[in-house]
């Protein structure tokens, strides 16, 4: 029978891609919170592993952790959790989309709002438009309706772009303890969110050291993470802060 019990956990080793550092020296709040929360004591489901060098050992279980991760970063000021890109804009809705994203809310709206009603837009895109109020952050349908006049407002006139100034720096992230294979599932995933709307800064957070073990084997892990990264560095342009996550 699995039982809950408490670790304390750190971050062992990090590595930064396309000069992630920068980004990340520039974001010291951003970077403080992180760090505090991946350095946090968390109650998570155990379990016993066995291997034939081992033998049986205490492990944890990917899904436990997750949770409780997923639930420690919605504390930090302007995190989203579950954050899709489509059509050059983000939503809320799936499992499918990244783990966690800070974004510019207004520059986001403005790209729905011409996606569907700008100089271009689509067939039928002021009844479509109304049907996203369910995949969007904090929206009831009637404040859907009256955030959408408003846009329409700012915009002036029918059918032409409404244009926003990004002031803050897209950032989407994720938390991956699963099968070795999701990584390449992750990366294809930026790389389609960075071609539209555009990432600014990547963070990719798994495991390592004895954590790495207490987790399971054929599982994503930092030192895997790194190679690939590394391996097609040329195709992932975002700069990028690779994170390994240890028990302390």
């Amino acid at each position: 029978m699995n039982k809950n019990k408490k670790y304390t956990f750190k971050i062992a080793q990090e590595e930064f891609f396309n000069n992630g550092k920068i980004i990340l020296n520039s974001r010291k709040k951003l970077k403080k919170d992180l760090t505090d929360v991946l350095s946090g004591e968390y109650y998570v489901e155990t379990t016993t592993r066995k291997t034939k060098l081992k033998g049986s050992y205490p492990g944890i279980t990917a899904s436990s952790l997750n949770e409780v991760l997923r639930e420690a970063l919605t504390k930090i000021e302007d995190i989203n959790t579950e954050t899709y890109a489509e059509n050059g804009y983000f939503l809320h809705y799936t499992k499918k989309g990244f783990d966690f994203s800070i974004y510019d809310n207004n520059y986001n709206l403005s790209n729905i709002y011409n996606y569907y009603l700008g100089s271009v837009g689509i067939l039928n895109g002021n009844e479509k438009i109304l049907d996203l109020h369910t995949k969007l952050k904090s929206y009831s349908k009637n404040e859907w309706k009256r955030e959408i006049i408003r846009l329409s407002q700012k915009a002036r006139t029918k059918n032409t772009d409404y244009h926003v100034e990004k002031k803050k720096l897209t950032m989407v992230g994720e938390l991956q303890f699963g099968n070795w294979a999701l990584i390449y599932r992750d990366l294809f995933r930026l790389l389609h969110a960075n071609n539209n709307p555009g990432i600014d800064f990547y963070i990719y957070i798994t495991a390592t050291g004895t954590l790495k073990d207490m987790i399971s084997s054929n599982t994503v892990n930092y030192d895997s993470a790194n190679k690939v990264i590394s391996e097609y560095i040329n195709l992932i342009p975002v700069p990028t802060w690779l994170i390994g996550l240890d028990v302390n």
